[in-house]
């Protein structure tokens, strides 16, 4: 007897599209914008050849906008949500991004509980400001978090 396969996250291709816009579309997350973002790029968790998970991340320079995490409701609970973040943190930081801010309604306490602290809104980039999801695609309501990521050569430096 096969044991099922674990989750696996990998990077997300235009083929994923379809299945990564109904997932967050269920989840109740903006997608309007998705298909026109040059920018972004965006991790999938996959079970069974299906797309059960996603993260999100729109560059602007030494920043980047997380955005649209979601799990598949059958899958939370299970760390998932973690694992894609920490994917997406590792993969941004090694690509000099120095700073990770995004816009929640529903996951303050979920992101708190990885680092991410509530700032105010006055004190996000103006690039980020700019984008889609701050300009017009998330209420005035959401919270707004960040996280700062040290790089990789400031750590050997400091070792």
């Amino acid at each position: 007897m096969m044991l099922p396969r674990q989750p696996t996250i990998r990077r997300g291709q235009d083929a994923d599209l379809p299945a990564v816009l109904a997932l967050l579309q269920a989840a109740g997350l903006p997608t309007a914008d998705l298909t026109s973002v040059a920018s972004l790029r965006f991790w999938v968790l996959e079970a069974e050849d299906s797309v059960i998970g996603v993260v999100g991340m729109e560059r602007f320079g030494a920043r980047a906008l997380l955005r649209s995490l979601a799990v598949a409701p059958s899958y939370r609970r299970r760390g998932m949500g973690h694992q894609l973040v920490a994917r997406l943190e590792r993969e941004v930081q090694a690509d000099h991004v120095e700073q990770l801010v995004l816009l929640t309604e529903t996951a303050e306490k979920f992101f708190r509980a990885i680092g991410y602290e509530v700032i105010d809104r006055r004190h996000v980039p103006e690039e980020i400001k700019q984008s889609a999801e701050f300009r017009s695609l998330c209420p005035t309501s959401a919270v707004c978090m960040s996280k700062l990521l040290t790089s990789a050569r400031a750590s050997e430096s400091r070792g």
